[in-house]
């Protein structure tokens, strides 16, 4: 996947206002993900740089909104900087530094966020590092990626 700050570089001012509109959290407009397919390199490239919520549309489609370290460059939720690397102001931080590595696809796993489980689903796919992981949910929105900056954690189900 290129760089977040590229892609959303390419983006034309109109169509940074429209997500700006919409919020760190809100619903993509059909524009708007044609608009990350092409700043990401063609159509379906801008996959990954958003996912499904698990919600649906109307007319029955999967309802997208920015992927949270997207959103997080967008908004300025959190440092921009490339996930592994580490300033003065991140290197003090006491937000614990997830590990992953004990998991396996095919484990069942439970969705954290904060002290409240959100979901569960079993992981399908890994990075060989832990730090990116796929999950199966059932239903409408049967696969999302997690990555180990987002404010979801990983646990799993014994």
């Amino acid at each position: 996947m290129a760089d977040i700050a590229a892609v959303l570089g390419r983006l034309t001012p109109e169509e940074l206002d429209e997500l700006r509109e919409i919020g760190p959290q809100g619903h993509l407009t059909r524009r708007l993900i044609d608009a990350l397919d092409r700043a990401a390199g063609g159509s379906g490239a801008g996959r990954g740089y958003y996912v499904p919520t698990g919600s649906v549309s109307a007319t029955g489609g999967p309802h997208l909104v920015l992927r949270s370290d997207v959103s997080a460059w967008l908004f300025g939720a959190s440092p921009q900087i490339p996930h592994g690397h580490q300033t003065e102001a991140t290197a003090g931080s006491t937000q614990p530094e997830r590990d992953w590595s004990e998991l396996r696809p095919g484990d069942k796993v439970a969705i954290v966020r904060g002290n409240r489980v959100t979901a569960s689903g079993i992981v399908d796919a890994m990075t060989e590092d832990a730090t990116t992981v796929w999950v199966l949910f059932e239903g409408v929105a049967p696969r999302r990626m997690f990555h180990r900056g987002d404010p979801d954690d990983l646990r799993p189900v014994r």
